[in-house]
Protein backbone atom coordinates (compact mmCIF):
# COMPACT_ATOMS: atom_id res chain seq x y z
CA UNK A 1 0.00 0.00 0.00
CA UNK A 2 3.03 2.14 1.06
CA UNK A 3 4.51 1.73 -2.57
CA UNK A 4 1.04 2.29 -4.68
CA UNK A 5 0.71 5.37 -2.72
CA UNK A 6 4.62 6.72 -3.38
CA UNK A 7 4.14 5.67 -7.13
CA UNK A 8 0.77 8.00 -7.17
CA UNK A 9 2.33 10.78 -5.13
CA UNK A 10 5.14 10.58 -7.99
CA UNK A 11 2.59 10.47 -10.53
CA UNK A 12 0.51 13.37 -9.44
CA UNK A 13 4.20 15.60 -8.89
CA UNK A 14 5.44 14.62 -12.47
CA UNK A 15 1.97 15.59 -13.93
CA UNK A 16 2.01 19.03 -11.89
CA UNK A 17 5.21 19.27 -12.85
CA UNK A 18 4.71 19.21 -16.31
CA UNK A 19 1.39 21.28 -16.23
CA UNK A 20 3.81 23.97 -14.76
CA UNK A 21 5.90 23.98 -17.78
CA UNK A 22 3.45 24.06 -19.97
CA UNK A 23 1.21 26.68 -18.16
CA UNK A 24 4.83 29.07 -18.03
CA UNK A 25 5.17 31.04 -21.63
CA UNK A 26 7.70 30.20 -23.84
CA UNK A 27 10.88 32.37 -23.96
CA UNK A 28 10.85 35.51 -26.88
CA UNK A 29 11.96 34.28 -29.89
CA UNK A 30 12.07 35.14 -33.05
CA UNK A 31 10.72 33.16 -36.01
CA UNK A 32 12.22 33.35 -39.39
CA UNK A 33 10.19 35.20 -41.85
CA UNK A 34 8.40 32.20 -43.98
CA UNK A 35 8.32 32.07 -47.99
CA UNK A 36 5.07 34.68 -49.46
CA UNK A 37 5.11 37.03 -45.87
CA UNK A 38 5.23 40.75 -46.54
CA UNK A 39 8.89 41.84 -45.33
CA UNK A 40 8.61 44.32 -42.34
CA UNK A 41 10.63 47.31 -42.84
CA UNK A 42 13.77 48.18 -42.63
CA UNK A 43 15.14 51.79 -41.65
CA UNK A 44 16.93 53.70 -39.09
CA UNK A 45 20.50 54.23 -38.76
CA UNK A 46 21.80 54.78 -42.28
CA UNK A 47 25.64 53.78 -42.26
CA UNK A 48 26.07 54.02 -45.76
CA UNK A 49 23.70 55.45 -48.35
CA UNK A 50 21.35 58.73 -48.47
CA UNK A 51 19.97 59.99 -45.20
CA UNK A 52 16.82 58.81 -44.65
CA UNK A 53 16.77 55.45 -46.31
CA UNK A 54 14.75 52.71 -45.76
CA UNK A 55 13.28 49.49 -47.16
CA UNK A 56 10.04 50.71 -48.14
CA UNK A 57 11.42 53.34 -50.85
CA UNK A 58 12.20 50.23 -52.86
CA UNK A 59 8.63 49.05 -53.44
CA UNK A 60 8.32 48.40 -56.63
CA UNK A 61 11.46 46.68 -56.98
CA UNK A 62 13.47 43.66 -56.34
CA UNK A 63 14.92 43.81 -53.58
CA UNK A 64 17.64 41.52 -51.64
CA UNK A 65 18.24 42.47 -47.95
CA UNK A 66 21.33 41.16 -46.70
CA UNK A 67 21.65 40.86 -43.08
CA UNK A 68 25.92 41.00 -41.88
CA UNK A 69 28.33 41.73 -39.22
CA UNK A 70 31.71 42.82 -39.02
CA UNK A 71 32.85 39.49 -36.78
CA UNK A 72 31.37 37.34 -39.97
CA UNK A 73 33.84 36.06 -41.84
CA UNK A 74 31.34 34.48 -44.74
CA UNK A 75 29.45 37.69 -44.80
CA UNK A 76 32.89 39.29 -45.92
CA UNK A 77 33.05 37.23 -48.80
CA UNK A 78 29.10 37.95 -49.51
CA UNK A 79 29.07 41.59 -49.54
CA UNK A 80 31.58 42.31 -52.35
CA UNK A 81 29.17 39.32 -54.59
CA UNK A 82 26.30 41.44 -53.35
CA UNK A 83 27.59 44.63 -55.30
CA UNK A 84 29.33 42.78 -57.87
CA UNK A 85 25.50 41.81 -58.70
CA UNK A 86 24.23 44.89 -58.31
CA UNK A 87 26.00 46.26 -60.96
CA UNK A 88 25.69 43.70 -63.10
CA UNK A 89 21.80 43.98 -62.79
CA UNK A 90 22.43 48.05 -63.67
CA UNK A 91 24.36 46.45 -66.61
CA UNK A 92 21.62 44.19 -67.81
CA UNK A 93 19.42 47.09 -68.09
CA UNK A 94 17.70 46.57 -64.57
CA UNK A 95 19.39 49.20 -62.13
CA UNK A 96 15.92 51.12 -61.73
CA UNK A 97 13.83 47.81 -60.59
CA UNK A 98 16.59 45.72 -58.41
CA UNK A 99 18.63 46.87 -55.31
CA UNK A 100 20.52 45.51 -52.73
CA UNK A 101 19.87 46.69 -49.03
CA UNK A 102 22.32 45.66 -45.84
CA UNK A 103 21.52 45.62 -42.42
CA UNK A 104 24.09 45.38 -40.58
CA UNK A 105 24.01 43.82 -37.16
CA UNK A 106 26.90 44.72 -34.95
CA UNK A 107 26.44 46.80 -31.79
CA UNK A 108 29.68 49.02 -32.53
CA UNK A 109 28.66 51.81 -35.08
CA UNK A 110 31.84 53.18 -35.74
CA UNK A 111 33.47 49.64 -36.17
CA UNK A 112 31.03 48.89 -38.52
CA UNK A 113 31.62 52.35 -40.55
CA UNK A 114 35.03 51.64 -40.44
CA UNK A 115 34.63 48.62 -42.45
CA UNK A 116 32.56 49.83 -45.05
CA UNK A 117 34.75 52.43 -45.50
CA UNK A 118 37.47 49.87 -46.39
CA UNK A 119 35.42 47.46 -48.11
CA UNK A 120 33.40 49.84 -50.09
CA UNK A 121 30.11 48.74 -51.07
CA UNK A 122 27.77 50.61 -53.28
CA UNK A 123 24.26 49.72 -51.85
CA UNK A 124 22.51 51.35 -48.81
CA UNK A 125 23.53 50.07 -45.53
CA UNK A 126 20.92 50.44 -42.37
CA UNK A 127 22.46 49.49 -38.70
CA UNK A 128 20.60 47.35 -36.31
CA UNK A 129 22.69 47.96 -33.32
CA UNK A 130 19.92 46.90 -31.06
CA UNK A 131 18.52 44.21 -33.19
CA UNK A 132 15.13 45.13 -33.51
CA UNK A 133 15.35 44.60 -37.72
CA UNK A 134 17.27 41.23 -36.63
CA UNK A 135 14.11 40.39 -34.51
CA UNK A 136 11.33 41.33 -36.70
CA UNK A 137 13.05 39.13 -39.53
CA UNK A 138 14.38 35.99 -37.37
CA UNK A 139 17.70 35.05 -39.30
CA UNK A 140 19.79 32.81 -36.98
CA UNK A 141 22.70 32.61 -38.96
CA UNK A 142 24.71 35.15 -40.65
CA UNK A 143 24.90 36.06 -43.62
CA UNK A 144 20.99 35.83 -43.55
CA UNK A 145 19.59 36.78 -47.35
CA UNK A 146 16.91 37.55 -48.35
CA UNK A 147 14.65 38.13 -52.00
CA UNK A 148 11.46 40.08 -51.80
CA UNK A 149 9.61 40.65 -55.01
CA UNK A 150 8.46 43.88 -56.00
CA UNK A 151 5.46 43.95 -53.64
CA UNK A 152 8.01 43.08 -50.73
CA UNK A 153 6.88 39.66 -50.05
CA UNK A 154 9.56 37.48 -49.25
CA UNK A 155 10.71 35.11 -52.30
CA UNK A 156 14.18 33.36 -50.91
CA UNK A 157 15.85 33.17 -48.11
CA UNK A 158 19.25 32.18 -47.79
CA UNK A 159 21.52 31.40 -44.47
CA UNK A 160 24.44 30.91 -44.63
CA UNK A 161 27.03 31.36 -47.74
CA UNK A 162 28.58 29.25 -50.19
CA UNK A 163 30.09 29.60 -53.78
CA UNK A 164 27.31 29.57 -55.67
CA UNK A 165 25.92 31.91 -53.30
CA UNK A 166 25.70 35.04 -55.56
CA UNK A 167 24.85 32.82 -58.48
CA UNK A 168 21.88 31.59 -57.57
CA UNK A 169 20.48 34.62 -56.06
CA UNK A 170 20.73 36.69 -59.26
CA UNK A 171 18.89 33.93 -61.08
CA UNK A 172 16.27 33.85 -58.57
CA UNK A 173 16.41 37.83 -58.73
CA UNK A 174 15.90 37.74 -62.60
CA UNK A 175 13.54 35.04 -62.12
CA UNK A 176 11.09 37.96 -60.21
CA UNK A 177 12.29 41.06 -62.51
CA UNK A 178 11.13 39.06 -65.76
CA UNK A 179 7.74 38.99 -63.75
CA UNK A 180 7.81 43.09 -64.49
CA UNK A 181 8.46 45.15 -67.38
CA UNK A 182 10.84 44.69 -69.65
CA UNK A 183 14.60 46.11 -68.64
CA UNK A 184 15.51 49.50 -69.44
CA UNK A 185 18.18 49.64 -72.00
CA UNK A 186 21.09 51.54 -70.64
Amino acid sequence: MIELRSALCALLLLSAVAASANAQPKPDRSELLAFGAQAPEVAGLVLNGERGTRLSQFRGRVVVVDFWATWCAPCLQAMPELDAMRAEMTRLGWGERFEVVGVNVDNDIPKARQFLERIGVSYPVIGDPIGIIMKQWGPWKLPATFLLDADGKVQMIWLGYADYFSADIQEKALEQLRLLDPPARP
